[in-house]
């Protein structure tokens, strides 16, 4: 992806998130509306995908032959610059801890953010459930995605929220690395299969696929397992994306020679 060393990765990537931070309201929740949509792209790929060849082969070959398209919408996201609530465990943090921005704005971030993630996909999950937008296979599909979040006990959820936040904020780390949209592509299809194939509990994807699946009909699980899969997420993703991930690299970086990077600057 880079050759870059892992100093100056984390120097650009202090940069990028102080100018994330400094944005109005209205320009995170413009950029968190569109990651919701782009998010619900992915979900509704998976969908059809997997709704279709599970008419010709077994529901699990068909869902992992299916996760390689997921990646879909996480290309859009990196590439036209939308934005996951989730996609902030890594640079912004950066920015607050070397003391570029105050904590409120890492907050404020997440909050709306968070907020306008699911309106986007609440809007789009409820404008494809509609009958006749699409097939009945793929609304089918879209239960059974949300069953096997619903499902899951609190520490199963919970435990695959954390490796949910851990991969996706390596995605993060990886295309602040890469140096040409190709390889941020390729990583975006990458990080795609690797959230969908075991099902993680990552808090946006995973709202997603409940709320589709509840407004087709089609799944078992019901509004409260919609809240307490999304809260077990949120906090597992923190685990694995700020606790584990951020505190990663940045050790990497703070042991690197002659290193100035990782250090509070305020």
């Amino acid at each position: 992806m880079s050759g870059r060393a892992p100093e100056e990765i984390w120097e650009s990537s202090l940069d990028e998130g102080e100018r994330r931070l400094s944005r109005r309201w209205s320009g995170l929740a413009a950029t968190g509306f569109a990651g919701g949509i782009d998010v619900f792209f992915s979900v509704l790929v998976l969908a059809v995908v997997s709704g279709g060849l599970h008419e010709a082969l077994p529901e699990q070959t068909a869902h992992v032959l299916a996760s390689f398209t997921f990646g879909a919408g996480f290309v859009f996201i990196t590439l036209g610059r939308a934005e996951l609530f989730t996609e902030n465990f890594l640079v912004p943090v950066g920015a607050v801890w070397a003391g570029r921005a105050p904590l409120s704005r890492l907050v404020l971030m997440w909050v709306v953010t968070m907020i306008f993630n699911f309106a986007g996909l609440l809007l789009f999950a409820a404008l494809f459930s509609v009958t006749g937008v699409v097939k009945a296979p793929t609304l089918e599909a879209a239960g059974t995605m949300a069953d096997t979040l619903a499902q899951r006990s609190v520490l199963a959820a919970l435990l695959s929220a954390i490796g949910a936040g851990t991969i996706m904020t390596l995605f993060t780390w990886v295309v602040a690395a890469a140096d040409t949209g190709g390889a941020r592509v390729a990583a975006s299809l990458v990080i795609g299969f690797v959230l969908a194939a075991p099902s993680l509990n990552h808090a946006i994807v995973g709202f997603g696929e409940l709320s589709f699946g509840l407004f087709a009909g089609t799944t078992e699980a019901d509004v409260g397992d919609l809240f307490r899969v999304v809260a077990l997420a949120i906090a597992g993703n923190l685990i694995g994306g700020v606790g584990l991930v951020f505190a990663t690299r940045l050790a990497q970086v703070r042991a690197e020679p002659d290193s100035r990077s990782g250090r509070r600057e305020g």
